[in-house]
């Protein structure tokens, strides 16, 4: 068991490398997850998007996190920008999921 999470363990103490957890885990990831939601919005699915959006939040506290941490071990220019970019990923997916998450709510009531 700990082999298979011994990548994102590794991710999670900032001893993985930057590219690998910003394009793999953080954009291809998350995009797979986007694309769920889309389609359980698409299906009209209101208990799936719920899910996959509260998935979506816990993964983005998780692979911020990874980010940030794995992003103080360089000095170039990529680092700074990675973490400029974690900043503004943290901002729009709180803004995106709360609307998000009142249309789920209006919804649910059936407002």
């Amino acid at each position: 068991m700990t082999g298979l999470f011994a990548s994102p363990i590794r991710a999670w103490n900032g001893d993985a490398p930057l590219g690998q957890v910003f394009w793999g885990y953080g954009v291809f990831i998350s995009a797979l997850m986007i694309t769920a939601f889309i389609d359980a919005f698409y299906r009209d699915d209101v208990w799936v998007q719920e899910i996959l959006l509260i998935a979506f939040l816990a993964y983005t506290v998780w692979i911020l996190t990874a980010i940030w941490r794995c992003s103080t071990a360089g000095t170039s220019v990529w680092h700074m920008v990675a973490r400029l970019l974690t900043i503004t990923w943290a901002a729009n997916t709180l803004l995106v999921a709360g609307f998000l998450q009142l249309n789920l709510l209006e919804t649910a009531l059936g407002l």
